[in-house]
């Protein structure tokens, strides 16, 4: 599993191209942040990992100066086409489908293993569901949402989360479904815990 893939291998091309039209120097505009990151990340509580700091801090950097020069708006837009892109990528990656056959089974153990020393080990999972078409968990803490809760800039964590769907949803197209059941069913929603479940529909119930 290629856990150390560079996710600005993808975003800063994307964000030198949204960028071009929007600020006079993008190249120049992630530079000074690339440059002031240090600065940043010695504001941050020492109560976060700082390995999840160290992952997380430059779009979380880049998206609050974009803020203060084109306003929340066009900042949240901008970051999400960024990180949607290099979401996919990352996780895809995590997956390791190159290497094992996409299954359900090696879905849900992936899944379960990018919990444990992925993108999402810094969070609390329980497991609610696991059998051949069903697969349902629940998030009790995200470390993400309260790392941008404490930034003050809590719509971050919507930027993160909108790559579970894109994935979970693309790695066995209409075989595997996944949904959050209902709206506003997570924490950076307001709610107590997220929800995640996958269903999966065999031959015989697809046709």
């Amino acid at each position: 599993m290629k856990k150390d893939f560079d996710l600005t291998k993808v975003t800063t091309p994307i964000l030198l191209e949204l960028l071009k039209d929007e600020i006079p120097s993008p190249e120049c505009f992630l530079k000074e942040c690339k440059l002031s990151l240090p600065n940043f990340e010695n504001t941050i509580d020492k109560k976060f990992p700082i390995d999840l700091i160290k992952f997380i801090s430059m779009p979380l950097w880049v998206y609050i100066n974009l803020k203060n020069k084109l306003g929340p708006e066009k900042a949240f837009e901008i970051m999400r086409i960024a990180l949607l892109t290099g979401g996919v990528a990352k996780q895809s990656i995590l997956f390791d489908s190159i290497n094992k056959p996409r299954t359900f089974e090696n879905f849900i153990e992936q899944e379960l293993q990018i919990n444990k020393t992925g993108t999402t080990k810094w969070n609390s999972l329980e497991i609610i569901c696991r059998d051949k078409s069903k697969f349902e968990i629940k998030i009790t803490k995200c470390l993400y949402h309260e790392l941008t809760t404490s930034l003050q800039i809590p719509e971050a964590t919507k930027l993160i989360c909108q790559v579970d769907n894109a994935v979970f949803n693309s790695y066995l197209p209409e075989e595997i479904v996944f949904h959050r059941d209902g709206l506003n069913r997570r924490i950076a929603d307001g709610c107590n815990e997220c929800h995640f479940v996958w269903k999966y529909k065999n031959k015989i119930e697809r046709k």
